[in-house]
């Protein structure tokens, strides 16, 4: 295998070691425009699907010594013009939230171009779209963004979510993140209005009286599901902003499902019924 070079750096307390750790800290990450994609898949995700966000690699001194599949990224890393930064142990756990980590961790800005702000008139044009309201686990939210790039959705609308960029969020969503549009707002109710008006059925995920549901109505591509949070739902503004309830149905005693469940279900019904 060809060699690579790498600066390398011993110290806990070194700038860099410092600054990648503090990207654990959701004020930190908005203030340096940056967040953390930890192990080989995550960083050759990266390098992959977006290399020119990727601002740094760390390796860990061990894993260099023993990993080939950390050696080769790196190589590829360096060879794509990163920078490759060598960090003993102390350091490299200073800076890892994995509690198994592999040996290597990729800085990446924040992607601007993919992850957007502004105009939902114009985004949410020819995209088969999830909207997803007040996602508070970091675990669901990388799940359900997981499972809408894999079920067919083109781009995903999160009002009052966990930060995008946790690494609860980026690991659980496992690469996704640099490949699938999302569209940040604050104010949920005013999207689904937005995307009414742009002639689209905003369906809330709920168990109103006069719900429809799922997969008794006729499947249309410019649906937008909603799911709303883990513990009260959708709230009533909300629910008064979409254009119909829709209920998944369900046996037993059971009276709802985890939000990541539920968006599963509705993902599969849509591209279930689009295959058909």
């Amino acid at each position: 295998m060809r060699e690579w070079r790498a600066d390398y750096l011993s110290s806990r307390s070194n700038p860099r070691v410092a600054a990648a750790a503090k990207l654990a800290d959701k004020k930190e990450r908005e203030r340096q425009a940056a967040f953390l994609a930890e192990g080989i898949k995550l960083a050759r995700e990266a390098l992959s699907s977006a290399p020119r966000f990727v601002k740094e690699i760390f390796v860990s001194e061990s894993a260099a010594e023993t990993s080939e599949g950390v050696r080769a990224l790196a190589l590829e890393a360096a060879e794509a013009g990163v920078r490759v930064t060598l960090l003993s142990e102390p350091a490299f756990e200073k800076i890892s939230t994995e509690k198994s980590p592999e040996g290597v961790i990729a800085a990446v800005g924040y992607l601007t171009e993919l992850h957007v702000r502004g105009d939902l008139s114009r985004w949410q044009e020819n995209k088969r779209l999830l909207m997803l309201d007040e996602i508070r686990d970091p675990g669901n939210l990388g799940t359900i963004l997981r499972s809408a790039e894999a079920l067919g959705v083109h781009g995903v609308i999160l009002s009052r979510c966990a930060d995008l960029y946790q690494p609860k969020v980026v690991r659980a969503a496992m690469g996704t993140l640099f490949r699938l549009p999302v569209f940040l707002t604050d104010d949920g109710e005013a999207a689904a209005q937005a995307l009414k008006a742009a002639g689209r059925r905003v369906l809330a995920a709920s168990l109103g009286e006069h719900a429809l549901t799922l997969g008794s109505y006729e499947i249309k591509e410019s649906d937008c599901p909603v799911i709303g949070n883990e513990g009260h739902g959708l709230s009533t503004a909300m629910l008064e902003s979409a254009s119909a309830s829709v209920r998944i149905p369900m046996s037993g005693g059971t009276e709802s499902l985890n939000a990541a469940a539920a968006a599963a279900c509705f993902l599969w019904e849509y591209a279930r019924r689009e295959a058909n």
